[in-house]
């Protein structure tokens, strides 16, 4: 698995930018900022409520909250990302299932996809950590657009040859993200504070820059090892998109980060569930056995808003998902930004903090 270098025209990337993801795992995750949009505390009002708020660049350990994304092993050289749609399947990007070109330029200017990876050798693992994760299953088969380009179809499914019942699988959305809307961006990376590689990590209220009809583009939000990974709906839990491609770098205001739609590939994701609603049959059944027989519909993931840290303790922002940790009254809890358009959830208000900007504050 090589590490995907996007080569896009500059008008493209004044637009829409990119983002970043290889073999080597890390997170990308973006910080967020006042901008003229968030309206300013001004003099006349209360004192803004004391906050600190930093810039969370690799993410913050996700310590269980999203059990369904694993970690895959690609043949022991490469990682990746991914998500149970279903005991037997796997929501990933193609790039990671596939041999591919070196460098990926969107537009496609040539072949960029060589065949597909012998299924067996993508081990799928499951816990907070690879080093210490289950080996729960392997790939049996790989399900993917029939194109030979990353550019708008990079997105797979992988079939696993046993089901996964250890954890619970995530929906699917039926529609795509909205510009200006925003996401959680959950994958294996590395700890920032440790250096320790393969760590699932999330950022929390990650901004949807721009759309398109088959992708969607975020700040800084994924790096290495996360391709593959999902971005979540923070209102429904449903998966939105995959992990696709990037720049060169991870952080920095150019970073930029290229999700594959899921609604975009729903007709691929009901093939993958087609495929594991019917079983072979046992083959010491006899003759009259020797077909395949359906089973009962594949479960699915259900919908509900993901888990979240707000509220949580906190002494900094750094221990925040979203980088906000607000300090009044004697406590101190997780929060995360808020301004125009952007609404907190019940029993939080949006109200200047230390700093200009503005973030949820609770009621009580």
């Amino acid at each position: 698995m090589s590490f995907l270098k996007l080569s896009i025209p500059l008008a493209f990337i004044a637009a829409v930018g990119l983002g970043a993801c290889a073999s080597d795992p890390e997170v990308r995750v973006e910080a967020r900022r006042a901008t003229g949009d968030e309206p300013a505390a001004t003099d006349a009002g209360p004192p803004p409520v004391a906050a600190d708020q930093v810039e969370i660049v690799k993410g913050v350990p996700d310590r269980g909250r999203d059990p369904a994304i694993v970690a895959l092993d690609i043949g022991g050289e490469g990682l990746c990302s991914g998500t149970l749609i279903s005991p037997r399947l796997v929501l990933t990007a193609r790039h990671c299932v596939s041999r591919t070109i070196r460098s990926v330029a969107c537009p496609a200017q040539s072949v960029q996809i060589l065949g597909d990876l012998a299924p067996s050798t993508i081990r799928v693992l499951v816990g907070e950590e690879v080093p210490s994760a289950r080996h729960v299953a392997s790939g049996a088969e790989v399900l993917a657009p029939s194109g030979v380009t990353l550019c708008d179809a990079d997105i797979a499914v992988l079939v696993l040859d046993r089901p996964v019942t250890v954890v619970k699988p995530l929906p699917v959305g039926v529609r795509g993200p909205r510009k200006g809307g925003h996401v959680r961006a959950v994958g294996y990376g590395v700890n920032p504070a440790t250096g320790q590689s393969g760590v699932k990590l999330l950022r929390e209220h990650v901004l949807v820059r721009d759309v398109t009809h088959a992708e969607f583009v975020v700040g800084e939000a994924t790096c290495q090892g996360d391709s593959g990974g999902p971005a979540i709906d923070e209102e429904t839990g449903e998966i939105v998109g995959v992990v696709s491609r990037g720049g060169p770098s991870c952080t920095g205001p150019d970073a930029h980060n290229i999700y594959t739609r899921a609604d975009a590939f729903a007709w691929l994701i009901e093939e993958g569930f087609a495929r594991v609603t019917f079983e072979p049959a046992d083959p010491d059944a006899g003759p009259d056995a020797a077909v395949e027989q359906p089973t009962s519909p594949p479960k699915r993931g259900t919908k509900g808003k993901p888990p979240t840290d707000m509220g949580a303790p906190c002494t900094t922002g750094r221990e925040c998902a979203a980088g906000v940790c607000v300090k009044e009254a004697g406590r101190s809890y997780c929060s995360r930004p808020c301004g125009t358009g952007d609404r907190c959830p019940n029993t939080y208000h949006c109200e200047p903090i230390t700093g200009g900007a503005r973030a949820c504050v609770n009621v009580r």
